[in-house]
This record gives C-alpha cells, structure tokens and sequence, in this order.
C-alpha cells in the first residue's frame, strides 16, 4: 500500500468526490490512500493528545479479586472525564469502553525514605460497576465517572538496584474494598491526578484497510469473500451496474409476507407496530422481497422512526424460526457507527423483546479482543508468547475475570432493564452452568478466590476454559449490537447473522462500511440514515488549515466525506425512503422540509383522530389538534409572547437577534450576550409549570444546542448551579452530538456574528433545526447570513434561509442590547 508522502500531496489537487468508479483501481487508490493518511493524521493527534499530559482527576477503589498474578495487582480506578485544566479547542480524546492504553500517576509514593513513580501502568476501561446505582445511597457522583482498571507491578527495584515486593497503591485507595459503594468518599483531598496516554495504533483503521483487501485480493484465498459479498462489493463501485442477483427475505422468512395472520402467531405488540406503519414503512418493508445483490438503503428525514423500523423488522425476523433451520431463532446482527447509539439500540431492543415475550438471547458487544499475539500473557514465558500462531484464540480471560469479580464483589445490582454486554453474558451462563457444564472452570476460579496463585500451564487451562465459555455464548446469541469495526477479527467464526443491520449508515465512512460485507454472509445487509443529516467524520480540512495543524493534507478528504449510502442516494440506488416526520409538532416540520427535502417531507401529525388531541382542553377552530396538542398551543403563545404586538406565527420556530460579540480563544466561540439571553429564558421555561409534554402528563423537555465546544462548556458551569430536578430535564450538547437526541423545546445559539462558521452545512444545520418535537427558539446575528468569498462579500446558502423564512414569517426578535437584560 502506497501512502502519498508529502510531495505527492503538494502535487496533488483535491480530488473531485465520485458516487461512481470506472475501475476498482481508481476506488481502491482513493479510499487506501485516503485513509491511510486520515491514520496517520490521527497518529499524529494522538502523540499531540499525549505530549499535553492532560490531568485527569482519579481515586482508587480497590484491588479487583481474582485478577492478582505472580507480577501484578489490578485495580479498580474512577476517574472525571473532563481534565483538570480546561481546554479551549478540541474536544478532548477520552477512551471508550474496552479501549486499552497506559496510565501514569502525578504523585509519587515514598517508601523506606526511597521514591517510586508509578507511570506506564498497563489500563483499559471497563464498565462502572456502580453506574445502576445512579443516586441511590449517595453514589450519583461514583455512578457517573469512568471505570478504568490498572495493572500495577508487584515487584520494584530500589535505588540498590534489588527487587522488593511492595503495595504501593494501597494507600491510595478509598474504600476497604470495592465491595464497599464509595458514598462521600470522593473529595478532591482522595484524588490523585492521572496522565492518560492513548495507544498511537488504530484498531478502526486496521479494520478498514482489512476489509478493502480482503476484496482486493478475491475469492481465491483462504477465508475469502464469497460470491455474493464480491457482486455487492463489484455493485458498490458503480450502483448502475446492470447484472444483479435478487435476494427475498419474505422467502427466508414466510411469515414477513402476511405478519397478521394468525397462524404465525406473532405477538401483539409487534402486530400493533406494523399496523402503525407509515405507507413509507410498509413500502421499504415490501422492498425486502428483492433485494439486489443483497444490500438494501433505506433513507429516511428526521423522525420518521428509520431505528424503529429496523428494530420491528428485527423482531418480526426472529419471532418466528425460519423454515428448514433448527435455531428458534435467526441471528441478527445490528452495527452503528456510534457507541452511544449502540448503547441505546441494544437496550431499546432488550425491552422490545422482552415486552412482546420474545426470548431472544441479546448481547451487546463493546469489542472484541485481540488474538493471542496481541493480548497480554498473565504469567506466560517467553517460549510460550513465541509459541502463539495466527490460529489462537482470543484471548478473553481478563475481561471474563474483572467481569466475574465485579459481580461477585462490587454492590452493583443487575440491570433487567439494559442489554448485557458479551462479558455479563458469559458471566451469568457460567454462573447457571458452573455445575454441569464448567465444573473444571468453576474448580480453578475457586482456587483462585482461595488465593492460590496459579502456575502457566493453570492459565492455558484457564484461557482455553473460558475460550470455550465465550464460544458458547456466541454460538446462542440471537442479537448482538455493536460497532462495525468491533466485529473484525475471528467474530465472524463465532457469530454467523442472517441478517445485518446498519443503522446510521450516513455516518459511516466507506470503508468501515465495506467491514460487514467482507467478513460476514448473511442474506442481506440491511443499510438505514440519512444522508441529508449526517456525513462520515474526517480529520483533513483544507490545505492551509492542515499545514496549520501540522497535519499532512489529505487531497481524498471529500471523498472520505461521502459517505456509501450518500453515494447510493446521488444516483438513485436508494431501496426505501422515509418521508414521513412523526417527531415535530406545530408545523416545525415545514422549514426542513423546504431547505433540505425538496418540500417532500410531510408530518406524521396531522390526522384528526390524533390520540395527543384528547389530551386538550383547549379548541382552536383554525389549528389541527393532531399538529397542535394543548402543550403545543401553549409553547405557540409562549413564543408569541416573546415576540410581543400581538404577532401570530405560522409555526412553532423564532428567530431572535441580539446586538452582541462573539469571543474567540483558540479556534472556539462563544457570545456572553447570547448566552446571557438564552440561560435566563431557559430557566425561565423550566421553571413554568404549564410547559407540559406531548401527553401533558410531564414536564416538558429542553435541549440546549450551539456549535461550539466553549460556548458547551459555559453552559455546562452555568446549568451546574441550578436545581437538580431543572438539570434532569435539560440537555447541553454541540451541534454534531444532537443527532439522534430530541426534546420538547430546542434553544439554538449560533454564536457567530461576524459570518456562519461551519454553520453554512446542509447536514449539519439539518440537524439542528429538526430536534425540537413542539418549538424552536434560534438566537442568530444577521452576520451569520454573509461570507467573504474571492475578496467579496456574499450570501450564504443555508443560513440565510432561516433569516429569510424568519423575515417572511414574521417571526424575528430584535433586541438592542439595553433591551436583552445584558447588565
């Protein structure tokens, strides 16, 4: 693989983006060369991230049981993931669960008058074993900081030069043992500062360039694609190819072709979901008897219930076994791109299951570990680490041993309401299985837990117990939710899906879509988003900015940027469309829909029978009841109250001006006039008693939206002071973080008053003006409507379309700065 070095890039000009490739060399140059220059801009940052020396804020709990060794103690560390030292710029890098990397310690430890430093601290992060706590006998704070767990060596060398046994951080820790919750413990006194310093290697980009290769060299080789991944792969390149194999899901499964007959016996809560299916709905459902070569779009616009769609697919898939198969039921896999949103679809698909009576077996996977040569040898000799082939299992001995000791020692209860992850189900079929199954692992953990420390030929035995656990699991899992990148490596043995789902497939960048088609065959490859909300994340920016950044220019950038299934859209390969927005109230739907769907974006909410109408005291002749639920009425007068002379508003947005500055530090924003405006109405909005949700049976919602990560962290400090029952009920994120996120009410804060940022984006400003579900409130200088463009001032083509929707709508807040209760 050939990457372009920095004259190649001087030479080069920013390559045009393609939805379509005349030659798998050109698609193939574009996307190795792109990416690996996107690794090596990441590597960069990494170094950059770790030569800073961020100070986190930590406390030891405790010794994990169970994981001590011959060489080293593990312990549990909580740890704040925001810095000690606020940063202006970037947002902070912070690992993710399962991610591995080394820790060092500010402080130094003084023993028998000598100093020992404790730095280069093997680590990974692992689940909060008391985030199911939440605030229950005063745990809020434990429950929400980081897990990490940290190796510390046993042994040291003294200034003598001889190696002793000492405990050193013992002294350190805050409880008697984990099993004790740390109520009250966690002040800054027991803290220590802890340096993070990231692994430079990318397990996302060695999965990408995985996948690309294993295309590129073909079905020839061992362990290759199979036929069918090679036409979809052949499809991907030119979406107009005109050979194509048809695949019919309704065949697979017969009960798709009618779920409401009642000899399938499908539950009624899956009936009633399908019967509330949009026309949309039903239509991509339909789509699914001819699927080309396997691979199905479905795109959909803000709230049209693109993951509720899959989910209901899903569930009507494994409600019922497939024909001629003896599993109960077939295996799905469900890929995002986002770990939250794994989060999320995981548990969202638990509860489903588990409120129609299905007994799917779901797991949620956070990763999956390295082989053999990969992973650390607890008490392994040198012959034995030379002796690991490629053919090794994974090594899931250490996960399965904190997972096991966590359980049995920290005071964490087990959620019946949350997906669990591949460690918690290992964990509790061993545990209902340790007398039958695994009796000589149950033997060994005893031994163990009695302190016995175990010799090398104990852990082989141990890893290939606890191997043979894991494939077990996975062998009878039903639905596993997880990361694209996540499933490289030898899952695909282990875990065979008839179907995959991606969700958020816009988000994705092209080579991190291509990860399950090479390495899984299922019959079909299900892809949902939408590409007018979302792109794939690249580092690269412009050439300037780059050599700025000390970043090498990646002329392939735009190409990274657009993403399959954008491609797919550009040349009208999409399968299914989602049109219908269920989300917004009060005509909220009608600006998004003019700016970013060609006006073909409609409102699920406006059928007169509408069930929110009964919620409603109130009648109003000239509104639909569906589209203006009492709730809704109120926010319409809430916001015309704001505006004042008696103005009416045809939806439920307004626009307000404050004649203000925005402050720069380090590339970040933020404007104290607009934060002073929005922070009082906010509160005041939180604090009335009338604003209600939807159903009115609650207190409303609110999101605070800006695009700028310092305007985020003013908020955050001011919101920190408030109430904690006005906390619970609103969400401060980044404009790039409030996708997936609604709330009754969105307040928007621009920032910018001397032009539009990175504002000026379709999918971004798509973004955040369709989070809101009943009103919108976009605090914008006009400034933000012009840009310098060859010298020259100029119209922008997005933002100064909200100015002018606001203009003809009537619908704009003026205030001068006397007026805005500035002090």
């Amino acid at each position: 693989m050939h990457v372009p070095d920095d004259e190649d890039c001087e030479a080069l000009q920013a390559a045009v983006p393609l939805h379509s490739f005349p030659s798998q060399e050109l698609y193939v140059e574009r996307f190795e060369s792109g990416t690996l220059i996107e690794m090596m801009n990441e590597t960069k940052e990494i170094s950059k991230f770790n030569e800073a020396h961020w100070i986190f804020q930590s406390w030891v709990i405790g010794e994990i049981p169970g994981l001590t060794t011959a060489f080293a103690k593990t312990w549990l560390v909580l740890v704040n993931e925001k810095p000690e030292r606020d940063p202006d710029h970037a947002t902070i890098p912070f690992p993710a669960i399962g991610d591995a990397f080394s820790v060092d310690f500010d402080a130094s430890i003084t023993r028998d008058e000598q100093k020992y430093t404790l730095v280069c601290l093997r680590a990974s992060r692992i689940p909060n074993p008391y985030h199911a706590l939440g605030s229950s006998a005063g745990c809020e704070m434990a429950a929400k900081l980081a897990a990490f767990e940290v190796s510390v060596p046993r042994s040291w060398q003294n200034d003598e030069g001889d190696h002793v046994e000492l405990d050193l951080v013992s002294e350190w820790k805050v409880t008697s043992s984990i099993d004790c919750v740390p109520n009250g413990l966690l002040s800054a006194s027991s803290s220590q500062g802890l340096f993070i310093k990231l692994s430079a290697a990318s397990t996302t980009y060695e999965a990408e360039l995985a996948a690309l290769r294993t295309f590129i060299e073909g079905t020839g080789r061992r362990n290759g694609p199979g036929d069918k991944s090679m036409r979809a792969f052949e499809m991907l390149q030119d979406f107009r190819v005109g050979w194509k194999t048809f695949y019919d899901l309704h065949d697979a499964f017969p009960h798709l072709k009618d779920p409401e007959k009642a000899k399938h016996r499908i539950p009624k809560i899956l009936i009633d979901k399908f019967r509330s299916f949009t026309p949309d709905h039903r239509a991509a459902f339909d789509g699914l008897a001819r699927i080309p070569n396997g691979i199905y779009f479905v795109n959909g616009c803000p709230g049209a219930g693109k993951t509720e769609w899959n989910m209901v697919v899903a569930a009507l898939i494994q409600a019922k076994g497939r024909p001629g198969v003896r599993r109960k039921r077939s295996p799905i896999l469900f890929l995002v791109d986002i770990n939250q949103a794994v989060d999320e679809a995981a548990n969202r698909y638990y509860k489903l299951c588990e409120d129609a009576g299905i007994q799917a077996r779901i797991i949620r996977m956070h990763g999956w570990p390295y082989e053999m040569r990969h992973s650390e040898r607890m008490n392994a000799t040198e012959a034995d680490i030379q002796g690991a082939t490629d053919e090794a299992v994974p090594e899931f001995t250490r996960k399965f041993l904190e997972t096991s000791s966590l359980a049995r020692h920290a005071q964490s209860p087990t959620s019946n309401s949350k997906a669990p992850s591949l460690d918690e189900a290992a964990w509790r079929y061993y545990e209902r299985h340790k007398d039958d199954c695994f009796k000589d692992l149950s033997k060994i953990l005893s031994r163990m837990d009695a302190g016995e420390v175990l010799t090398t030929p104990d852990w082989k035995s141990l890893r290939g117990m606890v191997s043979c656990l894991y494939k077990a699991v996975l062998a009878q899992a039903d639905f596993v939710a997880t990361t694209p990148v996540a499933t490289y490596g030898s899952f695909s043995k282990l875990f065979r899906p008839d179907v995959v789902f991606m969700d958020e497939a816009p988000h994705a960048r092209e080579l991190t879509s291509l990860i399950p088609l090479a390495f899984f065959d299922p019959l079909a490859w299900i892809f949902t988003g939408d590409v007018n909300q979302t792109r794939p994340f690249v580092k690269s920016g412009s050439r300037a900015s780059a050599i700025r950044d000390g970043m090498r220019w990646n002329p392939f950038a735009k190409q990274l940027q657009y993403s399959m299934m954008a491609r797919a859209a550009t040349i009208g390969a999409i399968n299914g469309k989602l049109l219908v927005n269920k989300r917004a109230f009060g005509n909220l739907h009608q600006l998004p829909s003019k700016m970013f769907y060609q006006g073909q974006m409609v409102s699920g909410n406006e059928a007169s029978d509408s069930v929110l109408s009964k919620c409603s005291d109130v009648h109003h002749d000239h509104l639909s009841p569906s589209m203006y639920p009492a709730s809704t009425i109120y926010l319409k007068g809430w916001l015309e109250g704001l505006l004042g002379n008696g103005v009416q508003i045809a939806s439920n947005r307004i626009l307000v001006h404050l004649e203000s500055k925005e402050e720069e530090s380090q590339r970040s924003f933020w404007n104290p006039t607009h934060f002073q405006w929005m922070t009082q109405h906010v509160k005041a909005l939180l604090h009335d008693t009338n604003f209600r949700n939807l159903s009115g049976d609650g207190p409303g919602s609110v999101m605070l939206q800006t695009p700028y990560s310092m305007a985020v962290r003013q908020y955050h400090a001011e919101v920190q002071t408030w109430p904690k029952h006005l906390q619970e009920r609103l969400q401060v994120v980044t404009v790039d973080k409030a996708q997936g996120n609604q709330a009754d009410v969105v307040f928007l804060d621009t920032v910018r008053t001397t032009g539009p940022g990175f504002m000026d984006d379709p999918q971004r400003l798509n973004v955040a003006i369709t989070r809101a579900r009943q009103a919108e409130v976009i605090v914008m200088h006009p400034g933000m409507t012009r840009r310098k463009r060859s010298g020259r001032m100029v119209r922008t083509e997005y933002t100064s379309q909200l100015w002018e929707d606001a203009v003809a709508e009537n619908s704009i807040l003026c205030l001068h700065e006397q007026q805005t209760g500035v002090p």
